[in-house]
């Protein structure tokens, strides 16, 4: 076949100044190219084989260099042969199989512009003996109104096929952090190609990989001493003419609030869903606070529907209600009552997690130590009492407890504070307050020394904090400013309401800055 020394880029050029505007994130701009990649090995799969044997695989690799402000995209698919070209390179040219990934004729020519205004492709088809190369400068383009731009040609091997597409002044770069979030976001949208061996996908040199979530399994929330049940339910019913869904729902072993939802894929790829990004329609996860919102997870592959031409999003139309009533039903019997599951379990954190909560012991008490004695001092002032030593219960001994301490001298008294955590769930109390186990305990009866433990396997701190250590500080704080108001109320008359008014001055006197 004759090879091209020119290629058409109509219809007119206005269309691809806008292109650069597109609403994409990194990764979806990405995946533009990865599907075109896929797209054109499932169409030449039987030839590839053939060729390279039967182990022969799809290889992508994106190369993000930093320094030069450049980004490189590669493939060892079957290239843009003779008969394409002309197709290729103009914006909306729908291909003429457009059953797979590649079906708008605007993914490698929209996601070049939003990357860079320069931007070039070289590739070879399988069975042609020539490499192609042409140059997009988007600037000359437009001022230019140019129509038709040169093909560079050169000999190679018939056997060789691949497709390399260079991106130059990048203006939308990833960065640093941002790099890793373009290679989960990509290892989650192309998940079933990487599972079933289609797909090597390797962006800056590491190979992405997919981690499966681990999946629930204990005995039902109404039968805690059943036999244990696997939380994860096929899905699979029609929505109507020509509409379906299959796949799976799940409850994570572990919560995650950012990686719990739905992913909604289609032709095989994530549309919606990936990553952090999980698709939960409050209907079926409830609010950002609930368990479901948590732990609930899911694949979902419709069939039948249509994307947006950037492929991030599923267009529903008047489907999403009856979709997500039919799926709701399904998640909601009760023979297999998931979404309560998934609600009403509670899970008791592993030794090493409530360790973890030593951080948020280590700030409080760092804080306390610099501002507890003026703040203890302002609040026993205020009340006019003589300071004296009062009489504590000891509490219990536990060794399963994080301790930290410190002192305070107020009124020429010292006062050593022993402030814990405790992952010990025989201790019933929210919070408690009396002599603690100070590792180097005085005999000195001038040295008042206070325990305040905060109870980590308490109801309330099961459900509301977890081991999230930043949930953690503030309610050690609020116990440990209670405990101190405690204290100072004991020292005297028995007024109602002396806690509460300690405590708020307290409080407050303790979370002026520094």
């Amino acid at each position: 076949m004759k090879q091209p020394e020119k290629v058409s880029i109509r219809p007119q050029v206005t269309m691809l100044s806008v292109l650069k505007f597109l609403e994409y994130e990194t990764w979806f701009a990405l995946a533009e190219f990865v599907d075109n990649a896929i797209a054109s090995y499932l169409n030449n799969e039987i030839a590839l084989k053939k060729i390279e044997g039967n182990d022969f695989k799809l290889l992508v690799t994106i190369e993000i260099n930093e320094p030069e402000n450049k980004i490189t995209i590669r493939d060892n698919a079957a290239g843009i042969n003779a008969s394409d070209y002309p197709r290729a390179f103009r914006a909306a040219e729908i291909p003429m199989d457009n059953s797979g990934l590649s079906e708008f004729g605007m993914g490698m020519k929209s996601a070049s512009c939003w990357f860079a205004d320069e931007w070039k492709v070289t590739t070879t088809a399988l069975g042609e003996d020539v490499e192609k190369c042409i140059r997009f400068d988007m600037k000359k383009i437009y001022e230019d109104k140019l129509e038709e731009l040169e093909v560079e040609a050169k000999p190679c091997n018939k056997n060789h096929h691949y497709t390399t597409i260079e991106l130059f002044n990048v203006s939308r770069m990833p960065r640093r952090r941002g790099i890793g979030k373009v290679k989960d976001h990509l290892k989650s949208i192309y998940r079933e190609f990487i599972r079933k061996g289609i797909l090597t996908l390797k962006v800056d040199g590491e190979v992405l990989t997919y981690t499966e979530p681990k999946i629930l399994k204990v005995p039902r929330y109404d039968d805690p001493k059943g036999e244990p049940v696997l939380w994860k339910k096929e899905i699979s019913f029609p929505i109507e003419d020509g509409l379906s869904v299959h796949g799976f729902v799940a409850i994570r072993e572990k919560a995650s609030t950012a990686e719990a939802g739905f992913a909604l894929f289609r032709r095989g790829r994530v549309i919606e869903g990936s990553f952090d990004n999980g698709f939960r329609p409050e209907f079926i996860f409830g609010n950002p606070n609930s368990f479901r919102y948590q732990r609930v997870f899911g694949e979902l592959h419709l069939e039948g529907f249509d994307v947006s031409f950037t492929k991030k999003g599923i267009q529903w139309d008047e489907n999403l209600d009856v979709f997500l009533r039919l799926l709701k039903d399904d998640l909601s019997n009760k023979e297999f009552p998931l979404l309560q599951q998934a609600e009403q379990y509670r899970v008791r954190a592993t030794e090493k997690e409530y360790q973890a909560a030593k951080k948020a012991l280590d700030e409080t008490v760092s804080d306390f130590e610099k501002k507890a004695p003026q703040a203890v001092a302002d609040v026993v002032n205020a009340s006019t009492q003589v300071v004296s030593i009062p009489e504590h219960k000891e509490l219990i001994k536990t060794d399963k407890t994080l301790h930290r301490e410190f002192e305070i001298r107020f009124n020429k008294v010292n006062w050593k504070v022993s402030l814990e955590l405790s992952y010990d769930p025989s201790l019933k109390e929210l919070i408690e307050v009396g002599d603690s186990f100070i590792k180097e305990k005085t005999q000195d009866q001038s040295v008042r020394q206070i325990g305040i433990r905060l109870s980590l396997t308490h109801p309330f701190m099961v459900e509301f904090a977890g081991t999230d250590t930043n949930k953690i500080e503030p309610i050690l704080r609020i116990a440990a400013a209670f405990g101190l108001s405690e204290v100072i109320a004991k020292e005297g008359p028995k007024i109602i309401g002396d806690v509460r008014r300690n405590f708020n001055e307290l409080i407050s006197n303790l979370s002026k800055p520094n």
